[in-house]
């Protein structure tokens, strides 16, 4: 695992699974790798998709279009997805995953939500850009957190 600052500088801090061991050399071929991302990105946004189309649902007085949405939703996070990141070898242990956390935190915090912010402020979308902004101040939130469980983590070593 590369030291926090590097990740954070580099490029690589753009990719949330940018900690795993498998970017630091493991057997998989390159295009594996990629491979098993994206399909964990498709995995982990289809079950999310899926919950929200399921609460719709359930809203609206389909519960058993509810159930459907919510039992592959299920599937797609805690078999897929845990299948494909057992295989890329997503979680590397406490402080290894705490530094991936962080170095994605604030990829989203300094870089990715300010760019779209101003993106969808430049193109009109006013509220849009201000979700933008307030979720980039969440990822800092988040950012400050897993640095605080890390200090609390090397303090007990």
């Amino acid at each position: 695992m590369k030291p926090l600052r590097t990740l954070l500088l580099g490029t690589i801090a753009a990719s949330p699974l940018a900690g795993c061991p498998v970017l630091a050399g493991n057997a998989l071929d390159p295009q594996t790798v990629e491979n098993l991302q994206t399909a964990m990105h498709g995995e982990a946004f289809a079950n999310l998709k899926y919950l929200a189309y399921s609460e719709f649902a359930r809203r609206n007085d389909n519960p058993e279009l509810a159930a459907l949405f919510a039992e592959n939703a299920n599937v797609e996070a805690n078999e897929h997805f845990d299948r494909e990141a057992d295989a890329l070898g997503l979680v590397a242990g406490n402080e290894a995953d705490l530094l991936d956390a962080m170095a994605g935190e604030h990829y989203e915090n300094t870089v990715m939500y300010v760019r779209f912010a101003d993106e969808a402020a430049a193109a009109g979308d006013m509220k849009v850009a201000d979700m933008f902004r307030q979720i980039a101040a969440d990822e800092g939130d988040h950012y400050a957190s897993y640095k605080a469980a890390l200090d609390k983590l090397k303090a007990a070593e």
